[in-house]
């Protein structure tokens, strides 16, 4: 179950940014911001099925305001991570019940990742520009890689060095930044489709051998669901790009707005399954956060 304190943090989170989102756009609706910016280089912003109004400042719609949805995850992630520090710094009843518990800034590190996406992703659909687009696909690999992190750190000590060294979330938290400067920077050299398709892979393999190697010590529904949404939002994704999804181009339900919707429903079930462990690591862990 989810704790009522976290589901206040994500709404109310969420809630502020979709009104930011709100206030800026009608800020901006005479000022046309985008005009004079490069147009998105790769697959032409007009194929999705949504309209496109060049003289707005969101450009299209659904498919800008359905990035909430990565918002939203991000919120939840990062409400666990507050409440997972209170509870440490309070000594918690019997001491963490698994790493993510353990170690908070792994979950912020998630939940700021997914809001980073959102911004992201929001900003290209609002702008259609080709730096919008660099700054999307940029931020794509970043909630996986903390998931990668989170199942890492499993298998790491507490410290690398020693029991005075540095906290091994601190370190897996660094390379993660620095990798998604390193993806900004050559974005336009790698396949975006490519780089997902081994992070999404990698993914779904450490659940796999999760629940293979220790049954019962974690909630495998949560993984099932995870893969149910992720094949729901590429059958949309898929049909809106053919132009086969049963909607109006003036429609909040477009299909790669659905596809923002479902693909952030779809990792937050793999977070959740990483939170579902049910009992420690074989190796101590700290009853307090680093």
């Amino acid at each position: 179950m989810i704790p009522a304190d976290v589901h206040r943090f994500a709404i109310v989170g969420t809630a502020v940014f979709a009104g930011a989102v709100v206030l800026a756009a009608a800020a901006a609706e005479k000022s046309r911001p985008w005009e004079g910016w490069e147009m998105n280089s790769g697959r032409n912003p007009m194929q999705y099925g949504e309209r496109v109004e060049l003289d707005r400042p969101i450009r299209t719609r659904a498919n800008t305001y359905s990035n909430l949805a990565w918002v939203a995850a991000g919120m939840y992630a990062c409400g666990f991570a507050l409440a997972d520090r209170k509870r440490l710094r309070q000594g918690g009843e019997s001491g963490p019940a698994n790493i993510v518990v353990a170690t908070p800034l792994l979950s912020a590190l998630f939940g700021l990742a997914c809001i980073w996406l959102g911004f992201a992703s929001g900003l290209a659909h609002a702008s259609l520009t080709r730096a919008g687009q660099r700054l999307d696909v940029a931020a794509m690999y970043p909630p996986l890689l903390a998931l990668l992190a989170i199942a890492a750190a499993r298998r790491l000590p507490v410290r690398l060095g020693g029991c005075h060294g540095v906290p091994t979330s601190w370190v897996l938290a660094a390379i993660i930044v620095v990798a998604e400067i390193g993806f900004w920077i050559w974005k336009w050299q790698m396949s975006s489709k490519q780089t997902l398709l081994v992070l999404v892979g990698a993914v779904s393999l450490v659940a796999l051998v999760h629940n293979l190697a220790s049954p019962g010590r974690f909630r495998p529904a949560w993984a099932g669901l995870a893969a149910v949404l992720l094949a729901v939002a590429i059958a949309c994704r898929q049909t809106d790009a053919a132009g086969t999804f049963p909607v109006g181009p003036d429609s909040w339900f477009q299909g790669h707005a659905l596809w923002h919707v479902f693909t952030a429903g779809s990792i937050l079930a793999m977070y959740l399954h990483e939170r579902s462990e049910a009992r420690p690591p074989t190796r101590a862990l700290p009853l307090r956060a680093p």
